[in-house]
């Protein structure tokens, strides 16, 4: 046995490392293993897929009762409510008759104005798909089949989990932020359901937008935007933005969350594109998750780069100095960043 004295730590970081703090190892390894459930989530898609929440917000059912109007099994049904009811999504009542918990009944009945439940329809649509995740990331090979846009039962739920999801958190802060007045023509470029396009029209009284997205998208959209008193001032256009004509000019070209489906070269193209629809003193707005230069963001950014390596072709969440430098290079003159989300280019 050698009697040279045992190494000290070199630093007080270095001791903290050898001897952790009981209740923060615990807090971490708890929080290790919250990651690494896949049942909450997998369960709360398949009540949302079943309509289980729908059903019960007719009235509160028993397990069998409920089971006859989803169409599924009573035992599994049943097994169902009570792990809903456990994690705080359904309240059970007398006989055994179950009723949608608060956050339920506003954020995942479809009759709600607050429905998110397409997210998790997204989620589930995905659910084969994260199983390539690693293959991707060994391979770097797109998904197989191709993408999301290339799915149309994916693509469906992307844009009403989109839709939705706009309506709740980013809309407000897109009005905020954007001023539109004088502008007479706005391209909303892979608006989806329409989403801005409606906000738009219903916030600027003479503003006439042009909506650009897949054949699948419009469809969509066209029944969306059927249901609002602005319809008369959105025109539809099916195309794709990487090969056809954007046609213009128009005063704003809106691009809300489209760039980051697009490798570098295909998102300096299109930005160059949208530089040659504008007016020559007109703006390009560009809203989408930007990482900053250390390759993340505050807003799960670079978590969500790796989604789009199972969700696109080549898509990825780029960095805001790339995107400024694409802007420069497309010959965009003052940049103005009203939100971190939001950067505004002008053509003159």
């Amino acid at each position: 046995m050698s009697d040279a004295p045992h190494a000290q730590p070199a630093d007080a970081a270095d001791a903290a490392r050898q001897t952790p703090d009981h209740e923060a190892l615990s807090q971490a390894l708890q929080d290790l293993m919250g990651d690494a459930e896949i049942w909450r989530p997998r369960i709360l898609m398949s009540a949302v897929r079943l309509d289980v929440f729908r059903a019960l917000a007719e009235a509160p059912a028993a397990p069998d009762a409920l089971a006859a109007r989803i169409g599924a099994d009573p035992e599994g049904t049943d097994r169902l409510l009570c792990a809903l009811k456990e994690m705080g999504y359904v309240e059970e009542g007398a006989d055994r008759r179950f009723a949608n918990a608060f956050v339920s009944r506003h954020f995942l009945d479809p009759a709600s104005p607050y429905y998110v439940g397409s997210w998790f329809l997204l989620n589930d649509a995905d659910w084969s798909a994260w199983g390539g995740l690693s293959d991707a990331i060994r391979t770097g090979a797109p998904p197989t089949g191709g993408g999301v846009f290339a799915d149309p039962e994916r693509l469906a739920p992307l844009l009403h989990a989109a839709h939705e999801r706009a309506r709740l958190f980013h809309l407000g802060e897109a009005l905020q932020a954007l001023d539109l007045r004088g502008a007479g023509s706005l391209l909303d470029l892979g608006g989806g359901l329409g989403t801005y396009s409606l906000a738009f029209c219903e916030t600027y009284p003479d503003l006439v937008c042009t909506l650009f997205d897949l054949p699948a998208a419009i469809d969509l959209a066209r029944a969306e935007i059927a249901r609002h008193p602005v319809q008369d001032r959105i025109r539809l256009i099916a195309g794709d933005f990487t090969r056809d004509a954007l046609g213009g000019p128009y005063d704003v070209v809106f691009m809300s969350n489209v760039l980051h489906g697009e490798p570098p070269e295909s998102a300096q193209a299109l930005v160059g594109a949208a530089r040659r629809a504008l007016t020559p003193q007109g703006r390009l707005v560009i809203r989408d998750s930007f990482l900053e230069d250390d390759g993340v963001n505050a807003f799960n950014g670079a978590i969500f780069s790796l989604t789009l390596m199972i969700e696109t072709e080549a898509g990825r969440t780029h960095k805001r100095a790339a995107v400024k430098d694409m802007l420069a290079r497309a010959g965009f003159g003052a940049i103005e960043e009203p939100t971190p989300k939001l950067i505004v280019a002008r053509a003159g």
